[in-house]
């Protein structure tokens, strides 16, 4: 990316362009697709490229802080980085709030880690994951549980769904 397109996102967000240019990679990518791909004619399209750039934006911002979290905890950033962007935020909010309070940050990623299975359990077993995150969160993460022990990606997992099914109605 060059520094024309730092320019046109500068220009949308309102950002320096030596911030974007530290934001990750994929960022930075995703970004320029959206550029080349978003044609602005009207107040509409000009909102959806602001909105677009603007998650990438808070998207990016999240990741760098991460990074740092990362450091600080010595949780690595990978993990961090596979949770589900709320929780992200939460983690950079708590980091930024107190650096120093690790334990809160652990408690955070190990919370989100019990549950990452979700999307994957909604897909197999055809519910829309926001009616599992309906579900209290010890069913969540039995369900995550058996999910983590009992799939095999070779096999039609039945049985797997019928007692994914099951806890759903505990």
């Amino acid at each position: 990316m060059n520094d024309l397109d730092y320019s046109a996102i500068e220009k949308v967000l309102g950002v320096e362009s030596e911030s974007i240019a530290e934001m990750p990679e994929e960022i930075r990518t995703n970004m320029q697709t959206v550029l080349e791909t978003i044609v602005v004619r009207t107040d509409e399209d000009r909102k959806e490229l602001y909105n677009a750039l603007d998650l990438l934006w808070q998207k990016g911002s999240v990741l760098l802080t991460l990074e740092k979290a990362s450091k600080a905890t010595g949780i690595p950033f990978l993990t961090l980085s596979n949770l589900d962007f709320e929780t992200q935020q939460v983690i950079v909010f708590e980091y930024l709030a107190n650096s120093a309070n690790t334990k809160q940050m652990y408690m955070l990623t190990n919370s989100a880690l019990a549950v990452i299975e979700l999307d994957k359990i909604a897909k197999l077993i055809a519910v829309p994951v926001r009616e599992l995150r309906k579900l209290p969160r010890r069913i969540q993460e039995q369900m995550c549980g058996a999910y983590a022990m009992e799939f095999d990606k070779d096999s039609t997992n039945a049985e797997l769904v019928g007692e994914l099914r099951g806890m759903m109605q505990q």
